[in-house]
């Protein structure tokens, strides 16, 4: 115990990759049954986010909201305040790149995870949010240009990017790649979902060699398919005010 707590956050990730490997668990690119897994390994810069703060109400800082300021323990040249974490994570990723190539040249469609975010599009705007700076530790711009590099700049139908983190649903078309989050979240998450979240789960985005073609019913990812973002506009929205209001 007194080992594991001199260890890095580094340190512990390759440990739990290295007992990964010893418990047969796969955690590189493979192909099942025809379809193209590749996890990509990411981490998020505050600079991901790109869209006006919210000014009007007192927000707790990064680190007093964000546990993974205290839990986490970096390398000092490695920090999640500029982008040198995101990149390191992401230059993670070149090691499989082999695999990648090889799934690309087999694989008609393809499926690529994350838990962090691709695109700040994939988030509700952050007046809507109950902790509006989320969007500076959810995501990675290179990410998003990792996956590109897999799924080609203009996208296709059979490429899909599963991504997580935000526990919000989501389901889109966004530049030709669908983008998937089937969070299974707090149960009193799930409560609040279309339905009450009854029969959600699991969220089929693949079988019988085909994708669905059909996107599920999220509510964020729904509302987005009919109101464009408005990142300029920092009103609150009136479930956001009346949190604040309460504090």
């Amino acid at each position: 115990m007194c080992f594991l707590l001199q260890l890095n956050s580094l340190d512990k990730l390759n440990k739990l990759l290295d007992a990964c490997k010893r418990l047969g668990v796969q955690t590189s690119p493979m192909i099942i049954d025809g379809l193209g897994i590749i996890p990509l390994f990411s981490w998020y810069h505050e600079s991901f986010d790109k869209e006006e703060d919210i000014t009007e109400v007192f927000i707790p800082s990064l680190e007093m909201a964000c546990k993974d300021f205290h839990a986490c323990k970096w390398p000092e040249e490695l920090s999640n305040r500029d982008t040198s974490l995101a990149l390191y994570f992401d230059a993670m990723n070149e090691k499989n790149q082999d695999l990648i190539k090889e799934i690309q040249s087999e694989c008609s469609q393809i499926i690529t995870f994350s838990h962090f975010l691709p695109r700040q599009e994939l988030c509700p705007e952050k007046r809507m949010l109950f902790y509006p700076n989320l969007p500076k530790i959810i995501g990675s711009d290179f990410l998003e240009v990792r996956l590109r590099s897999i799924h080609g700049a203009e996208g296709s139908a059979s490429a899909c990017h599963v991504f997580g983190h935000t526990h919000f649903c989501w389901d889109s078309m966004l530049d030709g790649i669908r983008y998937v989050q089937a969070p299974l979240a707090y149960p009193r998450e799930r409560k609040r979902r279309m339905n009450g979240g009854e029969d959600w789960l699991p969220f089929c985005i693949y079988c019988d060699g085909k994708f669905a073609d059909k996107l599920m019913a999220c509510f964020w990812s729904e509302y987005y398919s009919t109101n464009p973002r408005t990142p300029h506009n920092t009103q609150l929205a009136p479930w956001v005010a009346r949190f604040y209001k309460r504090r």
